[in-house]
C-alpha cells in the first residue's frame, strides 16, 4: 500500500524546523538508544489507564522479512523531491535486511485525541496523537508525570539512520474505539519549486483539504500486519512505535539488547519492585529476533537489591528528611543501604565501561514519579568487600520546582535554570543530599578520635538494615524478638544480671573495617561492675569455630552504648548494670563468611 505524503512547507509566521525537532534534545549524558529508552518508559509510565495493572513495556529489535521489507518499500513510495530524506530513507530501504526496532506499551490509553494538533479533544481525553506527530515541546498533562518538555519523540528520530518511524496505536477519541497507522520523518529544510519546506514530512492518507491524516480502522491493522507490527485487538490500548534502520553505533544486535537490558534494569529498577497488591508497577520484555531475552531480576541482579533496600528505607521511618531552613520547607527523603559488594552479571554492551558500576556509591535522584533522572556518586566506603546506595524522593509539593529544573532529556537537575524559590530549593536538596551522604559513608571516626561519638541513632541510618551472610548472602534486619536471657549471677551475688543472646542488626564500617553489629541486651542490678567479654566465631557448615583453619579470624572492634557512645575497644565491656540497657558489639568480617559471637560474664562458664 503506498501512502500518501505530506512535506510541511514554512508558514509566513514561521515555523520549527526538522533539523530543530532533532536538536531540541541537546546534548545529553547518555547515547541515543538509552535516551530512546528512557524517554519510551517515561512515555509509557505518563500514558497508564491504572495504577493497580501493571503497565507492560516490551522493546523488539529484529530483521524483517523479505515481503515486510517489500511493503514497506511501497509505504514509501513517495519521497519528497530536492530533500536529504529521500536520500536516507532510500539508501536505508534498499538494504535486504532491513533493521528495526520497536517500542511497544500496553495497559496504556496510546495515541489519543484528535488527529489535527489545531482540534480541541473531548472533555476528559487527552491530545496526545496531536502533541506526537505535530506539535513540539508542549507542556505535560498529566499530573506528577514523568515527561515535562513534549520532546521525547525527537529520541525515536534521532536513532534512525533515515530520522524515520512510524506510529500504530489502538486508542480512543471522542469516547470512540480507533486503530491508528501514521509515517513521520524529520530532515533538513530544503527548497523545492521556489516553496520552502522544513523537513518535517508525514505519510498517511490525504483528507479532502490536502492534510495528510493517519490510517484508521481495518486500513491501519492491515498496514501494521503487513510490515510485521503485532495486531491489537480493541482492548489492547497503547502504542508501538517502530524506528526504521536505527544506527547502533557499532553495536552488534545481541549487544544492542544487552544495552536495552542495562538500561531498564539502571534507571527502571523501581518499576520492577512489587507493590502492596503483590504486582510490579511496570512489566518489561525484550525480544530479539523471536527470542525473549531473560530481564534483570532486582534480588539477583547487583547492586539492584541494595536499591530497593533503599528505596523501603526511604518510604519508611528511617529516611533522612532533607530540608531547606530558608524559606522553611521539606524537600525530599532520602533512604540509604549497604552491602556485600558482590560481581556483577557481565552484558557485553559493546562499550568499554558499563553503565553499572563495578562497585557502588550511588544515590539515585527521582521525583514521586519514582523515574530515575540520574545517580549523584558519593564517596566509596573504605572496604572494596562493601557498597552501598541510596534513593531520594522530592517531595510532592516541590516536584514542579525539580521537574522545571531538568533538561528536555530529563537526565539531571539543574538548578542554574531556575530562578527564585525554585533555584533555592533544589540547589539545597543537592547540598544536604551531598553532606548527608559523606556522613553516612564514614559514620564512625578512627582511633583515637576524641569527642563523644555519633548518635547511633545516626549510625543506624548508615548501616541499612543489612549483615553480611556466608557466601556474600545477605539477611534482613532482625525484627525485634523477646529477648532469651541469660541468668549470670552466683550465689555470693544477691542481684542476678541476664543477658540476651546477640541479636545481629545490622552492619557498618568500623575503623575503616567491615563489621557486623550485634545488640545484646542486659537486664538487672549489680552491686559492683562486671565484666562481659565477647568472644566472636566463624559459621561454618554444621557448626562454628573460633579459629577456622586456613581462614582470618574475626574480631572484636569494640562496643557501643544504643546511644552511640563510645564503651570499650577491645573485647571486654566493664560496667555496672543498674537497670536494663542494651550495648552493640562490633565484630569484623574478615573474609566471605557468616560471623557471630556469643558474650559471657567474665569468670563464669
Amino acid at each position: 500500500m503506498k501512502l500518501d505524503r505530506q512535506s510541511e512547507q514554512y508558514a509566513p509566521t514561521g515555523n520549527i524546523s526538522g533539523k530543530g525537532v532533532e536538536r531540541s534534545l541537546g546534548t545529553p549524558n547518555l547515547d541515543r538508544l538509552h535516551i530512546l529508552i528512557r524517554e519510551a518508559v517515561q512515555n509509557a509510565w505518563d500514558a497508564r489507564v491504572s495504577d493497580e495493572k501493571p503497565v507492560r513495556f516490551r522493546v523488539r529489535l529484529r530483521t524483517l522479512t523479505a515481503e515486510q521489507g517489500k511493503y514497506l518499500r511501497q509505504m514509501f513510495a513517495d519521497l519528497p523531491d530536492g530533500s536529504t530524506t529521500a536520500k536516507l530513507i532510500s539508501e536505508s530501504l534498499g538494504t535486504a535486511d532491513i533493521c528495526a526496532i520497536e517500542i511497544a506499551d500496553y495497559t496504556t490509553s496510546g495515541l489519543a485525541g484528535p488527529v489535527r494538533a489545531d482540534l480541541a479533544p473531548a472533555r476528559g481525553e487527552a491530545h496526545d496523537f496531536a502533541n506526537y506527530f505535530r506539535n513540539v515541546g508542549s507542556p505535560r498533562d498529566k499530573h506528577l508525570g514523568g515527561g515535562t518538555y513534549g520532546y521525547g519523540k525527537s529520541a525515536g528520530f534521532a536513532l534512525s539512520r533515515c530520522r524515520t518511524l512510524i506510529g500504530y496505536t489502538q486508542t480512543t477519541n471522542a469516547g470512540k474505539n480507533v486503530a491508528r497507522l501514521m509515517a513521520a520523518a524529520i530532515g533538513d529544510p530544503f527548497e523545492h519549486r521556489q516553496k520552502r519546506f522544513t523537513g518535517r514530512h508525514w505519510w498517511g492518507v490525504r483528507a479532502r483539504d490536502g492534510i495528510v491524516d493517519p490510517l484508521q480502522s481495518e486500513k491501519a491493522l492491515a498496514a501494521a500486519s503487513s510490515i510485521g507490527l503485532e495486531k491489537r485487538a480493541v482492548s489492547q490500548r497503547g502504542t508501538t512505535i517502530m524506528i526504521i534502520d536505527p544506527n547502533m553505533e557499532s553495536r552488534s544486535l545481541q549487544q544492542a539488547a544487552n544495552a536495552v537490558l542495562e538500561c531498564l534494569a539502571w534507571f527502571f529498577w523501581p518499576k520492577m519492585l512489587s507493590r502492596d497488591n503483590g504486582t510490579p508497577a511496570m512489566r518489561f520484555e525484550m525480544e530479539l529476533q523471536g527470542e525473549i531475552l531473560d530481564m534483570p531480576d532486582v534480588s539477583t541482579f547487583p547492586p539492584l537489591s541494595i536499591f530497593a533496600d533503599s528505596m523501603k528505607a526511604a518510604k519508611g521511618t528511617s529516611a533522612k528528611l532533607i530540608e531547606c531552613q530558608r524559606p522553611i520547607r521539606s524537600l525530599g527523603r532520602l533512604g540509604l543501604a549497604r552491602g556485600r559488594c558482590l560481581p556483577r552479571r557481565a552484558l557485553d554492551t559493546g562499550r568499554e565501561d558499563p553503565m553499572i558500576p563495578l562497585r557502588c556509591s550511588h544515590i539515585a535522584l527521582m521525583r514521586p514519579a519514582e523515574l530515575v533522572v540520574r545517580y549523584h556518586v558519593g564517596p566509596a566506603l573504605p572496604s572494596d568487600l562493601v557498597e552501598y546506595g541510596g534513593v531520594f524522593v522530592c517531595n510532592e509539593d516541590v516536584e514542579p520546582d525539580f521537574a522545571a529544573a531538568e533538561p528536555p532529556a530529563h537526565d539531571d537537575w539543574v538548578p542554574e535554570n531556575l530562578e527564585g524559590h525554585s533555584r533555592t530549593f533544589v540547589r539545597v536538596a543537592l547540598r544536604r543530599l551531598t553532606e548527608t551522604v559523606e556522613r553516612y559513608a564514614n559514620p564512625l571516626p578512627p582511633d583515637g578520635a576524641s569527642g563523644r561519638q555519633p548518635s547511633l541513632a545516626a549510625i543506624g541510618d548508615a548501616l541499612g538494615g543489612v549483615l553480611l551472610g556466608q557466601r556474600g548472602a545477605r539477611t534482613g534486619m532482625v525484627r525485634e524478638p523477646q529477648p532469651p536471657y541469660t541468668r549470670t549471677g552466683s550465689s555470693r551475688q544477691p542481684r542476678s544480671i541476664l543477658i540476651s543472646d546477640p541479636e545481629p542488626i545490622s552492619f557498618s564500617i568500623v575503623r575503616k573495617v567491615p563489621c557486623a553489629l550485634f545488640r545484646v541486651r542486659f537486664s538487672g542490678r549489680g552491686e559492683r561492675p562486671s565484666v562481659f567479654r565477647a568472644r566472636p566465631y566463624v559459621v561454618l557448615e554444621g557448626g562454628s569455630t573460633p579459629d577456622a583453619a586456613g581462614l582470618p579470624s574475626p574480631r572484636v572492634m569494640g562496643w557501643l552504648s544504643s546511644t552511640g557512645e563510645q564503651l570499650s575497644q577491645t573485647t571486654e565491656l566493664s560496667i555496672r548494670v543498674l537497670a536494663d540497657f542494651a550495648a552493640i558489639v562490633a565484630v569484623s568480617i574478615p573474609g566471605d563468611y557468616a560471623v557471630g559471637v556469643e558474650v559471657r560474664r567474665e569468670g563464669e562458664g
